[in-house]
């Protein structure tokens, strides 16, 4: 394979000076590549990371995939890989630069990689793989048998409007649509296999919802987002040559690994001041015999849009015989399943904010009930500046 001047030789001689013995931790932003095949332009498959950059599978198990392209000459996918914290922060742990996405023996090889040298060899467990819908990536998953699939939001949604056709009138696809949006707030596979029956197997049984993985998002902005910062600060949004490429992913492999050095991998969540101040209002105002504890660790408490209280919906819950999605998103609205099983927030809410942002007020709420948080000091408010009004008119008789 020849680009620009350089050859499969060459190639291989570059990989080989970056492939050295894992067990070596004292450069950790060193570049080197875990793994590597270059026969030609079919056969290509290059990943390139650090060691400071990998040690983020020590603390999730979610792996989160996406691809990009437009990077090279050859046309060749870029495929970037990493995890997020609780607070949707991504952390990219690598890229490999491929022949083809569509490929299964990509994401096989991918996988394998990863799983056996993720650092210093130590083992890394997949337990949730965060990708697209590529078929490649579909027939891989039986490489890790044990891990579940999760589609992004985006193409999810994407490959449901393809079934708008089946309903002639807008208006009620409208409606249908609306729906699977609130099908996000499911966090049972269970009820999941419910509501697909409700809305006409548009959704399919692939895992499409906030809660299927827990604190992670099923969504890829954050991901996304890195891909555009690479065609932005990196190639220029231009097409370079591989040999060129190379050189600036390891310019931008280096600029990663420092940075997540600086801002580590955060294990727990951080509350803001203004959601103190709104959980707080919320506890003033939650009627606290509704507060009710399914077991040790698990609450229900009621939401804004109650229709029934918090004994009914666990009954409904542990029924799952509701006849008509109507009646499932009446019950789904009118409470929220917290769960208390962490010893450090944050705690896993079924509330839309607190699956989009893993916080919100119900959890901190709770918390501040039973002491484990601190209540927001409220100071009052200041009167306003000048004089105060008179009560009487000038020269007025008593």
């Amino acid at each position: 394979m020849s680009d620009n001047g350089l050859v499969t030789s060459q190639i291989n001689k570059v990989m080989k000076a970056l492939h050295p013995g894992l067990s070596i931790d004292t450069k950790q932003h060193d570049i080197f590549i875990p793994y590597y095949v270059a026969n030609d332009v079919n056969d290509l498959f290059i990943c390139l990371t650090t060691r400071q950059l990998l040690s983020a599978c020590k603390y999730s198990f979610v792996l989160t995939i996406d691809c990009t392209y437009k990077i090279t000459t050859n046309e060749l996918p870029l495929l970037v890989f990493g995890t997020s914290n609780c607070n949707h922060r991504f952390y990219p742990m690598g890229i490999c630069l491929i022949s083809t996405d569509q490929s299964a023996d990509t994401f096989r090889t991918l996988f394998r990689g990863i799983q056996q040298s993720a650092v210093n060899n130590q083992a890394y467990t997949i337990s949730h793989v965060v990708a697209d819908g590529s078929p490649g990536l579909t027939s891989a998953m039986s490489e890790i048998s044990l891990a579940r699939r999760l589609m992004y939001w985006f193409h999810m949604i994407r490959k449901c409007r393809e079934h708008r056709k089946l309903i002639k009138n807008k208006n009620k696809w409208l409606l249908v649509e609306k729906d699977i949006f609130n099908a996000q707030l499911i966090f049972d596979d269970q009820i999941l296999a419910i509501v697909t029956r409700f809305i006409m197997g548009i959704i399919g049984t692939v895992l499409i919802y906030e809660r299927a993985v827990s604190l992670a998002p099923s969504t890829n902005n954050e991901l996304e987002s890195l891909n555009g910062r690479i065609k932005k600060d990196y190639t220029l949004r231009n097409r370079r040559p591989l040999s060129a490429f190379l050189k600036t992913a390891e310019r931008m492999l280096i600029d990663w690994s420092t940075d997540s050095e600086k801002k580590p991998f955060q294990l727990h969540a951080t509350y803001k001041n203004h959601l103190k101040l709104a959980a707080y209002t919320w506890l003033q105002q939650v009627d606290e015999t509704q507060i009710l504890q399914v077991n040790p660790n698990v609450y229900v408490v009621l939401s804004k849009n109650e229709n029934m209280s918090t004994t009914i919906w666990v009954q409904q819950f542990y029924a799952v015989a509701w006849s008509s999605y109507d009646e499932f998103s009446n019950w789904l609205n009118s409470a929220r399943l917290v769960n208390c099983s962490r010893l450090l927030p944050p705690l896993f809410c079924t509330c839309q904010t607190s699956l989009k942002e893993s916080t919100c007020v119900h959890a901190l709420g709770l918390l501040m009930l039973w002491g484990s948080q601190s209540m927001p000091q409220l100071i009052g408010k200041r009167k306003g500046k000048g004089r105060p009004k008179k009560v009487k008119l000038p020269l007025s008789k008593d």
